[in-house]
């Protein structure tokens, strides 16, 4: 059997993961003094409540490799592959922890899988990947397919407040002390699995036009097969927003509500869009 593995970053539905026995490695944060570990001990309701609360914002850090080993292990003990699926390398140490774990095991049953980006690289690389299993494919023929699909994935986020990016040292303190002085809003990719700014705009209502102009465009160029609306703690604005993409596109969206790894530097309102082109 081939078991699937992912980060919490994916934000995967319970009903999914449940149906499909896919592991999850949460990420970990630190608020005040207390560890937490992502959709264990701490909700998503309650995160942003925190966040919007304390003064000193969250840190978040890659899981141990013991949590990986404890996610690993007992497949490796039932004779099964994994693959195993995670937020891009070059933001998060993630993918570095998993493979220490993966030498501490001595396997060369696990196979990683860099989405090159979060949340909706991860949870439709583990859609198609379920997909392939069912379809009864070995597993480096699975392994491969679903790697080769990273390369179709295209991503735009808006933040609302940029403090939150800055105070993760994501992008310097010069361009986020701009943006914050200018009140521009800056249009966000993973390039390459590294975070780039590909625009700006003076106001959130001109952001999330240029992101349907996008998805837009991405449509007319590659083709769209999936396509996900993500957001913080404004569900009711993603919602609108979505219906503004079903109206410009028609197409149907997925809604992925992001916790506490991502909302801890994208901020309680931002919105993203995540496309699986055609080609």
């Amino acid at each position: 059997m081939i078991k699937i593995v992912v980060d919490s970053t994916g934000y995967l539905d319970d009903q999914f993961v449940k149906e499909n026995d896919i592991g999850i490695v949460p990420i970990k944060v630190l608020i005040g003094d207390i560890d937490y570990k992502e959709n264990e001990n701490l909700s998503v309701s309650d995160f942003y409540k925190l966040l919007t609360e304390t003064t000193v914002l969250p840190k978040t850090s890659q899981p141990s490799v013991q949590d990986f080993i404890d996610v690993y292990s007992p497949a490796l003990e039932k004779g099964d592959s994994i693959i195993s699926i995670h937020i891009s390398e070059k933001v998060s140490g993630t993918i570095n922890t998993a493979r220490m774990a993966i030498n501490a095991l001595k396997s060369n049953a696990i196979k990683i899988i860099d989405s090159k980006s979060t949340i909706f690289s991860i949870r439709y690389l583990a859609e198609h990947t379920v997909k392939l299993i069912k379809d009864s494919l070995d597993f480096e023929s699975v392994f491969k397919s679903t790697e080769k699909l990273v390369e179709r994935f295209h991503d735009r986020f808006i933040l609302n407040d940029l403090k939150y990016l800055i105070a993760s040292g994501r992008v310097s303190k010069a361009e986020g002390l701009i943006g914050s002085l200018l009140n521009i809003k800056p249009i966000l990719s993973f390039t390459d699995g590294v975070i780039k700014v590909n625009g700006v705009t003076r106001t959130w209502k001109k952001a999330k036009e240029l992101l349907i102009k996008f998805i837009e465009k991405t449509k007319n160029t590659y083709g769209i097969e999936k396509l996900a609306v993500m957001y913080g703690n404004n569900l009711e604005e993603a919602k609108e927003f979505a219906r503004d993409i079903k109206q410009a596109i028609k197409f149907e969206i997925d809604l992925i509500e992001a916790g506490v790894a991502i909302g801890n530097y994208a901020g309680p309102q931002w919105l993203g869009v995540g496309i699986q082109a055609s080609s």
